[in-house]
């Protein structure tokens, strides 16, 4: 799979970020893009070599990524954008979805869902501190827009380590988890396109275990 590597402005939380896009997955690793009954699922567990243009290094906004023992390794020196790293799975955004990954970083990281060429979809967050939060990240020159602004929950988003994120699409509505348990439920919002990856706040190191997104 060949990575765009593009850069374009994008909405970012709190700052303007850098974007990578990354389009045309091939269906060459683990189970992507195989369809089981009526389930589509896109499977990425970051195990040996990059299928899909993970890897980039950016210099020039002191960003880097690439996989690594078994995750992708996410960082960010800027001190004054974040960064977004995204790829086209080909799910089937507008049927139900459920979208799962394993984080964990220095600061702040999100899991991207629901964006395209134009839009940046939504961020599910989750801090050092056990707060999650979720943002519409806008597009172009615009800012990220607070859904749920940061909320502490301290029983469920484990400080400093690995927390599994996860958000369920279904009849209209939105569910998110963070390590199996439901944090919130709202109506579902209209999803741009079916690009999913992660996004890392300035000066952030973050890690991802796995991205599975399946569409039924």
């Amino acid at each position: 799979m060949v990575g765009l590597g593009l850069l374009v402005a994008g909405a970012a939380l709190f700052t303007s970020c850098e974007r990578r896009d990354y389009y045309n997955a091939p269906p060459n690793n683990n189970n992507n893009g195989n369809t089981t009954g009526n389930t589509y699922v896109f499977d990425e567990e970051f195990n040996g070599a990059d299928n899909y243009g993970w890897d980039f290094s950016d210099p020039t906004d002191s960003a880097y990524a690439s996989i690594s023992n078994g995750s992708y390794v996410y960082t960010d020196y800027s001190a004054v954008k974040s960064n977004m790293s995204i790829l086209s799975t080909g799910a089937n955004v507008t049927n139900s979805l459920t979208i799962t990954t394993r984080i964990k970083s220095s600061n702040m990281m999100g899991l991207i869902f629901g964006a395209s060429s134009t839009s940046n979809g939504y961020a599910f967050y989750v801090d050092t501190a056990g707060n999650y939060s979720l943002y519409q990240e806008g597009n172009g020159a615009n800012a990220s827009i607070p859904i749920i602004p940061s909320t502490q929950d301290t029983l469920y988003a484990l400080k400093k380590d690995w927390n599994t994120l996860e958000i369920d699409q279904v009849s209209g509505i939105w569910t998110g988890y963070i390590n199996g348990t439901q944090v919130f439920t709202m109506a579902a919002r209209s999803l741009g396109g079916s690009s999913f990856g992660f996004k890392i706040l300035p000066g952030t190191v973050g890690y991802a275990d796995y991205l599975v997104v399946k569409s039924y």
